[in-house]
Parts: structure tokens; C-alpha cells; sequence
């Protein structure tokens, strides 16, 4: 005998992957704020809303490094022993730098730049240093330099001492900030590369 079955009509549930964050996702500044939610984390934007990060580091104070090694190769390769060789061009040797997008920006290390810079000095003097010969150093809003330790990352460091690095430039000497004028502009972080202290706590 054949029984006959009833059916419940039930409009199906909203897709919570698009219209609701997942639980280890980060908040929606589009969306209204909940005050009865509690969030242990800080909002940390979608990485198509941040700027990519041009690094640039000055190589010239490592020559006394190289001095030490007993290769005078970065001395030799200045407009003083090679008369050819313009000031910009002695400059471009001895600066390093490359460009890291958004994705990049959170995963790259002090560690990573340092094996990236001995590489470099490798590929165009001949010498190998190692990476843990050498440090880098930053300056912070106030203009005070100190060293970066191997296992920190570079948004961290953004986020800590360039809180504007999204919205804008420090420019001259007084560090004033000029608003970026398109999405494609990126932030220029500029550090040096020195011989590793020591103690990273004490500047010579």
C-alpha cells in the first residue's frame, strides 16, 4: 500500500563562505559592528586593500666587512680606482633592493633579506659573505637607527613603527608624511646593511 508523504517547503540558508565571515577570518569594516561580539584579534585589512613595500638598502657600510675578509673587492669598485665609473653608477652597485607585494609583505623575514643580500653581493663581487655576518638597521618615526633582529617580519615592523604606511610617505629630513596618490604607489622602506652585533641592543 502506498503511503503518501508530505513535503516541507524551507528556504534554503543564506552561503556563510560569502556573506558571513568564517570563524578564523577577520571583520568586515563594511559591515555593522556587533558590541556583544568579542574578537581576540586586530583587524588586519584583505591583502588587496594594502600597498606593496619597495625595500631599499644601503650596501656601503659593509665594505669595511668585506675589508676585514681580506677582499678589497667593494674598494676597488669605486669611481676612485675605476675612473670610468660615474657616481651614480658606484652608487647603484653598492644599494640593493627589490619590491614585495602584499602577500609577500607577510611572510618575509629580517632572515629572508639577509640570504637574499649575500646572495647579491655573491652574484656581483665574487665573495661570499655569510648572512649571519651581517644585520640591517632601521630608523624609527623619531629618527632613532637600531638594528632588526633576524626573526622579525616586515609587516610587523610596519605596523609598529610606520602605523601610516598604507595612506602615506615620509618625506625629507623631518620625516613629513605626503599622502599616497594612486593604489599602485608603493611604500619605500629604507634600511642599511651593516657587520652583525654582537648585541643588537647596543649601536656602536
Amino acid at each position: 500500500m502506498a503511503h503518501q508523504r508530505s513535503y516541507i517547503s524551507m528556504t534554503p540558508d543564506r552561503s556563510h563562505s560569502r556573506d558571513d565571515p568564517p570563524m578564523w577570518g577577520h571583520p568586515n569594516p563594511e559591515r555593522p559592528h556587533d558590541p556583544t561580539h568579542q574578537r581576540s584579534w586586530n583587524y588586519t585589512p584583505a591583502l588587496g586593500r594594502t600597498r606593496r613595500v619597495l625595500i631599499i638598502i644601503d650596501l656601503d657600510p659593509i665594505r669595511n666587512l668585506m675589508t676585514e675578509r681580506f677582499s678589497d673587492v667593494m674598494q676597488a669598485t669605486t669611481c676612485e680606482h675605476l675612473p670610468n665609473l660615474s657616481p651614480s653608477e658606484e652608487m647603484a652597485l653598492f644599494t640593493y633592493s627589490f619590491l614585495l607585494t602584499p602577500g609577500q609583505i607577510q611572510i618575509t623575514s629580517i632572515e629572508n633579506i639577509l640570504l637574499y643580500i649575500s646572495k647579491h653581493i655573491t652574484n656581483t663581487s665574487g665573495t661570499y659573505l655569510e648572512p649571519t655576518s651581517l644585520g640591517l638597521r632601521w630608523s624609527d618615526c623619531t629618527g632613532d637607527t637600531f638594528a632588526l633582529r633576524v626573526q622579525q617580519l616586515i609587516i610587523r615592523l610596519l605596523r609598529e613603527h610606520r602605523p601610516h604606511w598604507t595612506e602615506a610617505q615620509e618625506v625629507g629630513i623631518f620625516n613629513r608624511l605626503a599622502d599616497f596618490n594612486s593604489p599602485g604607489q608603493p611604500y619605500i622602506m629604507r634600511l642599511s646593511c651593516h657587520k652583525a652585533l654582537l648585541n643588537p641592543n647596543m649601536l656602536p
